[in-house]
């Protein structure tokens, strides 16, 4: 069986880090980016099973990215769950049509169970 394959997307590098080394233990191929702008490169050549998308970033926010992603023919297939401190979780959820949200601070155990769930 495939490994699944995670995007991490968020501009803090320490929340970036923690999770690929917790993911990548868990046995999920991870990819990285800092932000949306970067994420849509990984994406031209790499194609996630799951996003785990932040909404507040410089350069290209999770708002902005999303919209991005969702206008590309194939960028639509990977489900993205929220990761944010942003309020309002559930209502921005629904505005991207997100298939989650885990609010921060995380607990890892909840990013795993997540993301069996969606994928």
């Amino acid at each position: 069986m495939a490994m699944t394959r995670v995007l991490v997307v968020d501009d803090h590098e320490d929340i970036r880090n923690t999770l690929t080394l917790a993911l990548d233990d868990e046995g999920y191929e991870v990819r990285s980016a800092a932000n949306g702008r970067e994420a849509l490169t990984v994406l031209d050549s790499w194609s996630p099973n799951v996003i785990l998308l932040d909404l507040m970033m410089p350069v290209m926010d999770g708002w902005a990215f999303r919209a991005e992603q969702l206008r590309r023919q194939d960028g639509a297939a990977a489900p993205v769950i929220l990761l944010s401190a942003a309020g309002e979780l559930e209502t921005h959820r629904a505005a991207l049509s997100a298939a989650a949200f885990i609010p921060k601070p995380f607990d890892i155990d909840r990013i795993v169970e997540t993301i069996s769930a969606v994928c």
